[in-house]
């Protein structure tokens, strides 16, 4: 077997979690949403919503990270992504979002 540069690349960790998330799409109108993650990775997210973003939509995803002491402090983790699939049911949606999650405060 040839190892090349491409099967050598691992790909970043993803992490099954379900954390609230706010996301915003601009397509001539401004649109703001919620929903929650169902996993997340430092290169985008898989989230669950009722609305998404229409596919190629590049979004700004904020998500919450409740903190794990108990001590009201919360982290605020943002970035840009670009809407890469979307799959729908009955008032209850998935879409996947490729970006880098760079922005982290504590809120």
């Amino acid at each position: 077997m040839v190892i090349t540069r491409a099967t050598a690349r691992k790909s970043p960790a993803r992490y099954s979690l379900r954390l609230p998330v706010i996301f915003h799409w601009n397509d001539g109108t401004e649109h703001t949403e919620g929903g929650f993650t169902r996993d997340v990775g430092i290169d985008g997210a898989l989230i669950l919503c009722t609305h998404c973003p229409p596919l190629g939509s590049t979004i700004k995803v904020e998500v919450l990270v409740p903190s794990p002491n108990q001590d009201n402090e919360e982290l605020w983790i943002g970035g840009v992504g670009k809407v890469t699939g979307i799959t729908g049911g009955a008032g209850c949606a998935v879409f996947g979002v490729r970006g880098v999650f760079d922005e982290i405060h504590a809120v």
